[in-house]
Order: structure tokens, then C-alpha cells, then sequence
């Protein structure tokens, strides 16, 4: 299936490791030209390198070391794509989680830092790409997000709030872009494999009193799939989610989590 995506330019947050990763290699074989990005050098090259050797042609990754929660290394980020390929067609909104907490503990800087984290770094990069995509009428922003929007998780307040923002967010502006062929959607991860998967499976073991050795074990327990999920399954669903194809879905919240909500649609 040719899903349209090669030559787009798409920027890819938190693509040094995890799904942001298979997400921007999943954009690579499709042809399209990809913006990295992440707070470490070194990780961020050691990505770029693997990028740049699944490549079907030229030099098409471009890595820009930036933090996602500073406004100013967005501004950044965008104006080196910009400069670069002259375009932005596709934004990734991915980043890392907040530490964890409840909700009746939290205080005022702990929820300033999950928002500058989770929710102005997906309003920030949206706000500079809509123009962009705006004078070439097509454009795909697509927030990687979590299940927990949709089932808060034990001691994730920040998680689930900042990220339950981003998708009233998301509602909002996919209305107000969609005449102009821009769609704006959710991705909800459910138990993916990823190191950040492991820590939350730890912490939740311990929140319970259980062994933390077993957390993993847990959370495998309560997914009718039977498994994780692969990052490279996340990125096969966003890459669909910014292709041609997938131009009459806007404003809307993908699970993949092999079945482990129960709750009705």
C-alpha cells in the first residue's frame, strides 16, 4: 500500500529511543524526510546513524539536539526544518513521562513541570507547524499519548491529566484545520516495550506492595493479547495516521493496547 509519505518532511519528538524512534524509522522506509530530535547528543547521533542507514536514498534525517519542554529549543527545532527542507508535512508529538505521584500530593511545580512536558511541548509544535502545513493545505500532527487517558493508572496523576489536556486540545484544532487539510489525532499506547514500560511496571508493583521483580509479570497478566506491544507497531499506526490514506480521519483517540481496556469504545 503506497500510503503517500515519501518526500513528506515529518519531525519526530523524542526519536533518540522507544516508539519516537521506530516512529521516525518507520518514516525513513517510507521515503519521507525526518527531523530527530532528543536532549542527548550522543544517543540522539548513535539514532541518527541507524536512520541514516535504513534510508532508501540521500541524506534524508536531520537531528537537532533539543528539549522539548523549552519553548525557545521548539522554535528551534522547527526553524532548522524549515531552513533545511523549506516544509514541515508531519508532526509527532512524543515524550517521555513525568515522574510519578497522587494526584492529592502533588504540588504546584510538580504539575508545572508535566505541563511544560506533556502538554505545552505538543501545543508549542503545533502552533509553529499549522502555518507551514497551512500554505501547502495538507499537514498531519499526530500526539503519541497514553491509555491512561482513557483508564487513569495507580500514582500517574501527572501522566494522565497533562496528556487527557492534550487531547481536549487535539478535539479543538482538528476542527478548526480540517478545511484547510490538516488532521490533528491521538495515538494511545497501551503496555509497549520500552524502558519506560519497565519503570512504570516497577513502580507500580511497589505503589501495591508487591515485588517489583514481578511488575512486568503483572501487567502481562491483564492484556488479553497475551504480550507487549512493539514500538514498531505503534509506528506502523502513525504512519498510517500521516499518510494519504488516513486524510478523513481528524480529531480522534487510537487505542493499541491488545485489548487491555475493558471498557466499551
Amino acid at each position: 500500500m503506497d500510503l503517500g509519505i515519501e518526500g513528506r518532511v515529518a519531525i519526530v519528538g523524542g526519536s533518540s529511543k522507544g516508539m519516537g524512534k521506530a516512529a521516525a524509522l518507520a518514516f525513513v522506509r517510507e521515503g519521507a524526510k525526518v527531523v530527530i530530535c532528543a536532549r542527548h547528543a550522543d544517543d540522539l547521533e548513535a539514532a541518527a546513524a541507524e536512520l541514516r542507514a535504513a534510508a532508501p536514498h540521500g541524506d534524508s534525517v536531520l537531528p537537532v539536539v533539543a528539549d522539548l519542554s523549552r519553548a525557545e529549543d521548539i522554535e528551534r527545532l522547527v526553524a532548522e526544518t524549515n531552513s533545511r527542507w523549506g516544509r514541515v508535512d508531519i508532526a509527532i508529538n512524543n515524550v517521555g513521562g513525568p515522574p510519578p505521584g497522587l494526584a492529592s500530593e502533588l504540588i504546584d511545580a510538580q504539575w508545572q513541570v508535566g505541563l511544560e512536558l506533556n502538554f505545552y511541548s505538543a501545543v508549542r509544535l503545533s502552533h509553529l507547524v499549522v502555518p507551514l502545513m497551512r500554505e501547502r493545505r495538507w499537514g498531519r500532527i499526530i500526539n503519541n499519548l497514553s491509555m491512561s487517558i482513557r483508564e487513569p493508572e495507580d500514582n500517574l496523576a501527572i501522566s494522565t491529566v497533562t496528556r487527557s489536556a492534550v487531547a481536549s486540545y487535539t478535539k479543538i484544532l482538528s476542527g478548526e484545520v480540517a478545511k484547510d487539510g490538516i488532521t490533528v489525532n491521538n495515538v494511545l499506547p497501551g503496555s509497549i516495550e520500552t524502558g519506560r514500560l519497565q519503570a512504570v511496571a516497577e513502580m507500580q508493583a511497589r505503589f501495591h506492595g508487591r515485588d517489583p521483580a514481578h511488575g512486568l509479570d503483572d501487567r502481562r497478566a491483564g492484556i488479553p493479547a497475551g504480550r507487549f506491544g512493539r514500538p514498531e507497531e505503534v509506528a506502523d499506526l502513525i504512519c498510517f495516521l500521516a499518510s494519504d490514506r488516513a486524510g478523513f480521519i481528524t480529531g480522534i483517540n487510537v487505542l493499541i493496547d491488545g485489548g487491555q481496556i475493558r471498557a466499551m469504545p
